[in-house]
């Protein structure tokens, strides 16, 4: 299934299962994090919550994309690269809430060199200078001075051929 018909699938799943349940919520996730641990919480978590959590997290919301750090601190290979990827989908909609959850000291799940390269696996982003074009966009919105560095940072990677 191509990544944007499995978002719009796991978005509409991610819609019903916060309707039906309370237990996945950032909230609730958030705490689970600090009394568990970030290894023990994203191990805990089945394949479907999981895919919730990143479709929330692509959508730009806020609250999601807050918990992307510590979420990061218990993931593998494979969980690490969807984070990354996730961000990545979510700096158009929320430019803020990403620069935000960027890791300051460039590491390679979260930071700057990862998340503003546009890392979309195979053909997921039909039309990259659009995307790009978005980005910039929604970055030039942000005018929070801590974020600054980070932003300028952010511009001259996505600025990169």
């Amino acid at each position: 299934m191509k990544r944007a018909a499995r978002f719009a699938l796991v978005l509409a799943l991610a819609c019903s299962m916060a309707n039906a349940s309370t237990s996945l919520n950032p909230a609730a996730l958030a705490r689970q994090l600090d009394n568990e641990g970030a290894k023990a919480t994203v191990h805990k978590m089945l394949e479907s919550e999981w895919d919730s959590v990143l479709a929330y997290i692509e959508a730009g919301s806020a609250a999601w994309v807050a918990l992307v750090p510590k979420l990061a601190e218990g993931t593998d290979a494979g969980y690490s690269e969807e984070l990354g990827i996730g961000l990545a989908y979510a700096l158009p909609k929320n430019a803020k809430a990403v620069l935000l959850a960027i890791d300051p000291n460039n590491g390679p799940v979260l930071g700057v060199s990862r998340v503003c390269s546009a890392p979309f696996i195979e053909d997921t982003v039909k039309d990259i200078p659009a995307y790009i074009k978005d980005a910039r966009a929604a970055l030039s919105k942000v005018r929070v001075p801590s974020l600054q560095g980070v932003k300028k940072a952010c511009l001259a990677e996505l600025a990169k051929p």
